[in-house]
C-alpha cells in the first residue's frame, strides 16, 4: 500500500453508487431551496392583503419589489466569492439564517420604511443561497446525473413559489398576512438546523483548499472501496481561491465565455420575470377572467418545473446541455407565438402558456447547470453567484420594459410577439457557446456535463 498514491476526487463521485451522504446533501439542499423559493415570492403573495390593511394602493409597492429584487442581485454577487473562499456550507447556513430572521421580523412591521429595510436584508441572505446551493449540488453529483440533481435544485425553487401561493390562499384569510412572514421564517430556521447537523462541506471544496483529512472522512463514506487516507494525494482541477474569484471569470480562456453567459442570464431573467409580472395584465387586455390569468400564472409555473425536470434528466443522457438548452428556448418562442394567436381561446391558451413555462422557466435551471459546468471548483460559486446576479438584472428590466411597452399603447398580442426576439437570441448566443465548446474539446469528446470548465480549459 502507498500511501502517497494519486486519488482523483472527481472519478470517485463519477464511479461510485449514489451513496447515502450525497442523497443526504440533495435531500437538504432541495429543502433549503423550497424554502428559499417560497420565501422570495412571499411579497408578491401578501401585497393586496397589506395594501388593504395600510389603506395603501398596491403600485406603492412597487419600489419595495425593486429594491428587494435588487438585494438578490447583491447577495449573488457577494456571497458567491465569499464561499469560494470560506466554504459553501459556511455561507448557506449564515445566508438561511439572514433570510429566515428578517423574513420573519417582517410580521411586525408597520411602516412601508421598516418593510423595505427587511426585505432588503432578507433579499441579500436569498440572493447568496442559490448559487451555493447548485455548487454543492454539483460537487457532490456523478457526471452522469449532474444536471438532473442541479435541475431538481433549481426546480425546488420553483416549487416553493408554487407552494408558496397555496400557503397564502390558505394562512391569509384565516390569520392575517403576518402568518406567511411567521411560516416563512420559522421553517428556514428549522431547517437550518438540521444542516448545521447534517449538511457536509463540498468535499471538493475540502481538497481544494488543502483539508485532505476532513476530505478523506467524507470520500470514505461516498466510496469505502476506494480506501483514501488522510495521506493520499487528492488530484484536482484547481485549488482553492486565495485572491480575486471574479476575476478568475475572466481567465484560463473563460472571459468570453463568461460574458456570453452572463447574456443568456439576464435575457432568461428578462422574459420570466416580464411574463410573471404582466401575463395577468395583458390577458385581462386579451379579454381573459381574473380567474383564468391566475390559473395560467400556475400553469406556467408548473411548466417550468416539469421542464427543469425533463431537460435535466435528458442533459444527462446526451451530455450537450447546450443544444438542450437551445430546443427549451425554441420551444417557449414558439408557444409564446401560439399564446399571441390564442388570446380568445380557452384551454388551447392554457395549454400554450404551461408550454412556454415548460421551455422558458424549464431551461432556467438548464443554463444554471451549464454555469456549473463552465467554471473549476475553485471559482463555481463566484461564477454561478454573479451569473444569476448579472441576470437579475433582467429581472428588474423585464417588468419596467413590460410598464413601457403597455404605456406605448402596444395590443397584448403584439407585446407577446416581441418577447420572442429576445428568446431566441438567447438560442444564437447558446450555439456560439456551444461551437466554442466543440471546439475546444475536440477529440475529447463533446460534453457539457460531465467534465467541468472544459470550454476554457485548453485556450
Amino acid at each position: 500500500m502507498s500511501s502517497t498514491r494519486d486519488v482523483d476526487i472527481t472519478k470517485i463521485i463519477d464511479d461510485a453508487p449514489l451513496s447515502s451522504l450525497q442523497k443526504r446533501v440533495l435531500a437538504l439542499c432541495l429543502g433549503l431551496a423550497i424554502l428559499d423559493g417560497i420565501d422570495a415570492q412571499l411579497i408578491g403573495f401578501v401585497i393586496p392583503a397589506m395594501s388593504a390593511d395600510w389603506g395603501l394602493s398596491p403600485a406603492s409597492f412597487g419600489f419595495t419589489l425593486a429594491l428587494s429584487t435588487g438585494a438578490m442581485v447583491v447577495g449573488s454577487l457577494l456571497f458567491g466569492p465569499l464561499a469560494d473562499r470560506y466554504g459553501r456550507r459556511r455561507i448557506i447556513i449564515v445566508c438561511t439564517v439572514i433570510f429566515a430572521v428578517f423574513t420573519l421580523a417582517t410580521a411586525l412591521v408597520t411602516s412601508m420604511t421598516a418593510l423595505i429595510v427587511l426585505r432588503v436584508i432578507a433579499g441579500l441572505g436569498l440572493g447568496g443561497v442559490t448559487p451555493n446551493l447548485i455548487a454543492m449540488v454539483s460537487e457532490y453529483s456523478p457526471a452522469r446525473i449532474r444536471a438532473t440533481m442541479v435541475t431538481v435544485t433549481v426546480a425546488g425553487m420553483s416549487l416553493g413559489g408554487f407552494l408558496g401561493g397555496f400557503a397564502a390562499a390558505f394562512l391569509i384569510p384565516e390569520f392575517g398576512w403576518q402568518a406567511l412572514f411567521v411560516v416563512g421564517g420559522v421553517l428556514p430556521l428549522i431547517l437550518t438546523a438540521v444542516v448545521m447537523r447534517w449538511l457536509p462541506e463540498s468535499v471538493k471544496f475540502l481538497v481544494a483548499g488543502g483539508r485532505a483529512e476532513e476530505a478523506a472522512r467524507i470520500v470514505d463514506k461516498i466510496a469505502a472501496r476506494a480506501r483514501v487516507t488522510a495521506t493520499s494525494r487528492f488530484v484536482q482541477e484547481a485549488s482553492a481561491a486565495t485572491k480575486s474569484p471574479v476575476g478568475a471569470l475572466f481567465q484560463g480562456g473563460r472571459a468570453v465565455d463568461t460574458v456570453l453567459l452572463w447574456g443568456v442570464f439576464v435575457i432568461n431573467f428578462l422574459v420570466i420575470y416580464f411574463l410573471l409580472s404582466w401575463m395577468p395584465t395583458l390577458f385581462g387586455e386579451g379579454g381573459r377572467s381574473a380567474w383564468t390569468a391566475l390559473l395560467a400564472a400556475s400553469l406556467f409555473n408548473l411548466g417550468g418545473m416539469t421542464g427543469a425536470l425533463t431537460f435535466g434528466r435528458i442533459t444527462d443522457r446526451i451530455g450537450n446541455g447546450f443544444v438542450v438548452v437551445m430546443a427549451g428556448y425554441t420551444l417557449g418562442a414558439v408557444c409564446t407565438a401560439l399564446v399571441a394567436m390564442l388570446l380568445g381561446s380557452g384551454w388551447m391558451l392554457l395549454v400554450a402558456v404551461f408550454f412556454v413555462g415548460f421551455g422558458m422557466s424549464g431551461s432556467s435551471a438548464g443554463i444554471i447547470a451549464i454555469a456549473a459546468a463552465v467554471y473549476p471548483v475553485a471559482v463555481r460559486a463566484t461564477g454561478v453567484g454573479w451569473a444569476m446576479g448579472i441576470g437579475r438584472i433582467g429581472s428588474i428590466a423585464g417588468p419596467a420594459v413590460g410598464a413601457l411597452l403597455i404605456a406605448a399603447g402596444l395590443g397584448a398580442q403584439s407585446i407577446f410577439l416581441l418577447t420572442i426576439v429576445p428568446t431566441l437570441l438567447a438560442v444564437v448566443i447558446l450555439g456560439v457557446m456551444s461551437l466554442r465548446a466543440r471546439r475546444v474539446q475536440g477529440a475529447r469528446g463533446f460534453r457539457t456535463t460531465g467534465t467541468p470548465h472544459t470550454m476554457a480549459a485548453a485556450e
